[in-house]
């Protein structure tokens, strides 16, 4: 049974555990698989990355930038700057409105209100866009320029990241489309309204992927996925940010919960026979292959193991009259899993 608050060194999203003049796991073990996984999700949607507004993980800030269409110059640049938090898609677009116009006034855009693009979410449909502006004068019919640090990069006025998600990938918007809109119909631009290619995830990570090094060492199988950024070895488990039992109220994700999760078809990870388990090491990382950022303070989560020990028969080292023999220890599912080693062994 591991608890995250018992790491002996690491950090929250890279856990060293160590048992003082002893091994975590004492005995001759020979498969070790996850049980349960509880895992307090905290973590907010709309965030400052750790290295500060505008860095890797960051998903609270974007720009909006006039252009001028005769010269091609930047008339404006709005920084919209969100309070970090959990978000419904309703909260979201109503977040977003309030500071596009408090920023509008801040850079001294007068009738502001009237003069910059507005935000809409469609519940039903779980798609966001972003509508022209109400009524603006003539110089506000130039051309509005999405960007952001990872989906919309030209014309950041912030810096870039490589991560896979910012404010408008969680809006499910995608690099795809151009962020280049006006009223009117001016080259290179597309007219309002600015809508989303697909529906907002709006979680910050669809998944977490649990990994370990330590106790995968002895795999002979690889890990794969289809999401060309996730990471693909090592993988313990997958815990999904969902709820196991269908509920009413806001999405999962968008409000702060406990993941309880029990394996019923847990992977099994092969271990060395005779051998202890003397220290464990676990990874976070989040649903685009990186370390699981965090600048919140997050709950410690807990992870069960069941450990099989080494058993007569079919794996187990004895001669083929013990195949039928009961056995003391038998393995979780084991004609499926200690016979497949066996049969990988000859």
């Amino acid at each position: 049974m591991l608890n995250q608050r018992d790491l002996t060194g690491g950090s929250y999203n890279n856990c060293k555990f160590n048992a003082v003049n002893q091994n975590i796991i004492q005995g001759e073990i020979k498969e070790i698989a996850v049980s349960e996984v509880n895992f307090p999700y905290d973590i907010p949607n709309i965030q400052v990355g750790p290295g500060g507004p505008g860095s890797a993980g960051s998903t609270n800030i974007f720009y909006l930038n006039l252009l001028d269409v005769a010269g091609g110059t930047v008339e404006y640049t709005l920084e919209i700057v969100l309070p970090i938090g959990f978000y419904t898609g309703l909260e979201l677009a109503a977040a977003i409105d309030i500071a596009i116009l408090a920023a509008a006034v801040e850079d001294g855009i007068p009738n502001a209100a009237d003069n910059v693009p507005r935000c809409g979410y469609v519940e039903s449909s779980n798609v966001f866009a972003f509508d022209a502006p109400l009524n603006p004068a003539a110089e506000f019919r130039g051309v509005w320029q999405f960007s952001s640090n990872y989906t919309f990069p030209q014309g950041n006025a912030g810096s870039t990241n490589t991560l896979g998600k910012d404010i408008f990938s969680l809006m499910g918007f995608s690099p795809n489309q151009n962020p280049l809109h006006d009223i009117d119909e001016t080259p290179g631009s597309d007219p309002f309204p600015f809508v989303a290619d697909s529906a907002a995830p709006l979680v910050y990570t669809q998944y977490i992927d649990i990994c370990s090094p330590q106790l995968c060492k002895f795999q002979y199988f690889r890990d794969g996925s289809t999401t060309n950024l996730a990471r693909r070895s090592d993988v313990i488990c997958r815990l999904y940010i969902a709820n196991n039992v269908a509920t009413s109220g806001p999405p999962d994700g968008t409000r702060p919960f406990v993941i309880n999760r029990q394996y019923q078809n847990a992977r099994i990870m092969r271990w060395t026979a005779d051998n202890s388990v003397g220290t464990i090491d676990i990874q976070l990382y989040d649903d685009v292959g990186q370390p699981l950022l965090y600048k919140w303070t997050p709950r410690p989560y807990q992870i069960t193991f069941n450990c099989y020990e080494r058993s007569m028969g079919y794996g187990g080292g004895g001669d083929s009259s013990d195949d039928d023999k009961p056995r003391r220890h038998a393995a979780y599912k084991e004609r499926n899993t200690s016979q497949a080693w066996a049969n990988l062994r000859k």
